[in-house]
C-alpha cells in the first residue's frame, strides 16, 4: 500500500487595510481592502509567483518633480510615486515584470471640494496612461461612475471584490479630506506607512 500524499492547509490570509497615501505588497496571501473615492487604486499581480500589491492614490500628478527624500510622505499621494514603490517592492519581492497583470479601481466623481478639478477623472487617465506606458496589461477595471467603492483583493489568487456604495461617498470623502488636511498640518512627517 503506497503511502497517501500529504495535503499542506492553506495559508490563513492577512488581512490588510491601506488608507489614503499608503501601499501594500505581500508575498504570503493577504487580502488587502481599501474604501475609494475619488482616489484610485491599481491591484498589481505576478500569477507565477502569486505576489501581489495594492496602492491607494489621491491625485495624479505632483505640482513639482524636486521631491527629495524627505518628501516621500508626500509624495505617495501622487499617483506616479505610488505606482513605482509599489511595483518597485513587488520586483524586489521576486515578482517579474513581464508577469504582472493589474487591476484599477476608483476614481469616482462624489460630491465636494476635492472634485472641482476633475480628480476622479484625472486619476483614472493617469493610472491607465501609466499602466500601458509600463507595458503592464489591465485585465479588470472599475472606474469613473458616481459612487465610492470598496475593495477586497486577494493576492493569493488575484480575485477582487468590489462593492459600490453610495452610502459610503461622505465616508470617502471625510476620508480623503482628513488626509488632506493631515498633510496640509505635516507634509513631511505624516503617518504614512511604508511596507
Amino acid at each position: 500500500m503506497s503511502p497517501q500524499p500529504q495535503v499542506k492547509p492553506p495559508l490563513p490570509l492577512v488581512n490588510k487595510i491601506v488608507m489614503p497615501g499608503e501601499y501594500y505588497v505581500s508575498w504570503v496571501p493577504a487580502q488587502i481592502s481599501t474604501l475609494l473615492g475619488s482616489c484610485v487604486s491599481a491591484c498589481l499581480w505576478d500569477s507565477r509567483r502569486r505576489i501581489g500589491g495594492l496602492n491607494h492614490f489621491m491625485l495624479p500628478d505632483s505640482p513639482s518633480d524636486n521631491h527629495g527624500p524627505s518628501d516621500k510622505t508626500k509624495t505617495l499621494l501622487y499617483g506616479l510615486y505610488s505606482m513605482e514603490c509599489l511595483i518597485n517592492d513587488l520586483l524586489t519581492m521576486g515578482a517579474k515584470r513581464e508577469h504582472l497583470v493589474a487591476k484599477v479601481f476608483g476614481g469616482a466623481n462624489i460630491t465636494g471640494a476635492l472634485n472641482t478639478q476633475h480628480i476622479g477623472r484625472r486619476n483614472a487617465e493617469f493610472v491607465i496612461n501609466f499602466l500601458y506606458k509600463d507595458k503592464i496589461k489591465v485585465v479588470a477595471s472599475d472606474l469613473g461612475g458616481p459612487h465610492s467603492r470598496r475593495i477586497r483583493f486577494n493576492t493569493q489568487t488575484s480575485a477582487v471584490r468590489v462593492e459600490r456604495v453610495a452610502s459610503a461617498n461622505s465616508a470617502a470623502l471625510n476620508q480623503e479630506r482628513r488626509y488632506c488636511d493631515k498633510l496640509n498640518k505635516d507634509p513631511v512627517n505624516g503617518d504614512i506607512v511604508f511596507f
